[in-house]
């Protein structure tokens, strides 16, 4: 989707500081040849912070960011991987009382790694039609829990998808108005078939969670890629094909070529070889990924996208007329964004 006029007045971040992997190592809840093998440094750990009050730091450090008042957000809408707190509860609405108030609609979205930027085209064609000038997404995990080993979820899943998980608040204020950056296209695209990859050999009831058991998701690639190879084989390259497809689209909608993208913020997932098979393929250098940042904080389940260009606005590595690629994947769907940096 080409945007026209939309900006990112204001970034929020919340992130906790990480635990090593070596210490992690030491205590026995990473493996140590799964920790050689990843390159893994370090988890984001949020202790018994609860996810919605870091979506709330988050948020209101990007509305101080972006000028906007309250009373100028259109649209909240908030997204998560795992749980927020009370089953029946809505994470939304206590974010948005903590936060702007007044009556706007909040949303709770789930489309796990892929939430951030999904939200970010439905807000931006919320925007195209509402009277307010802004909206306001934010996004928080903290997988500290008995029903999620942030250690471990990924094993199995291969060595270049080796994987640990982060606990991290991100916020963005969209901008009908002006801002930092300019949002210059979002595109998603869903591939339902890659579903199996995220089930396989898990039933669907009772829901696993009821059952007091944690995800598993390396375990259930796993389990696919065993029982039926072809399957898994044709998963893994519909998936490829189909990031190239969007990555594609998003940059000719931008206007920009691969040469010009200066940065890419991909999903904190794998070593080398997945940041490779991700910017290879559009022409992307890795080198202009994020593979030590990630490799420092974990993969922060909705919040990589912005938590990573935060980062580099806030430490100078991107500057004005720089193109950042935002990239994301969350099961059966895919999202990617252009961002170029105004001031």
């Amino acid at each position: 989707m080409k945007l026209d006029g939309m900006f990112i007045a204001g970034l929020g971040v919340h992130l906790p500081d990480p635990i090593t992997t070596a210490e992690a190592v030491a205590r026995g809840l990473y493996d140590a040849d799964e920790a050689a093998a990843s390159g893994w440094t370090g988890a984001a750990v949020a202790g018994d912070m609860p996810a919605p009050d870091m979506a709330v730091s988050a948020a209101l450090q990007a509305l101080k960011r972006s000028g906007h008042r309250p009373s100028e957000i259109a649209i909240l809408m908030h997204c998560h991987t795992l749980h927020q707190g009370p089953d029946l509860w809505p994470p939304q609405s206590y974010i948005q009382r903590s936060t702007i108030g007044g009556n706007a609609p909040a949303v709770e979205l789930r489309q796990n790694c892929n939430g951030m930027l999904a939200a970010m085209q439905l807000a931006s064609a919320f925007l195209a039609t509402a009277q307010q000038p802004a909206a306001l997404i934010t996004a928080a995990d903290n997988l500290g829990h008995q029903l999620m080993d942030r250690w471990r979820y990924a094993s199995g899943a291969g060595t270049n998808r080796l994987s640990i998980a982060g606990d991290a608040g991100a916020a963005v204020v969209l901008s009908r108005r002006d801002g930092f950056a300019e949002l210059l296209a979002v595109d998603t695209l869903s591939v339902p078939d890659l579903e199996e990859m995220y089930r396989s050999g898990v039933p669907l009831f009772p829901p696993e969670p009821t059952l007091g058991r944690q995800p598993r998701l390396g375990e259930r690639l796993a389990h696919l890629r065993e029982r039926d190879p072809e399957a898994f084989k044709q998963a893994k390259k519909t998936l490829a094909e189909a990031r190239v497809t969007l990555g594609q689209r998003t940059l000719a909608e931008a206007g920009i070529e691969p040469d010009q993208v200066t940065r890419a913020v991909h999903v904190f997932s794998g070593g080398q070889e997945y940041v490779t098979s991700v910017l290879a393929p559009l022409g992307i250098d890795p080198s202009r990924g994020m593979l030590e940042f990630g490799r420092g904080v974990g993969h922060l389940a909705a919040c990589d996208q912005i938590v990573g260009l935060e980062h580099l606005v806030a430490t100078g590595q991107v500057g004005p007329g720089d193109h950042v690629l935002l990239l994301s994947n969350g099961g059966g769907s895919l999202a990617s964004a252009v961002v170029r940096i105004a001031s």
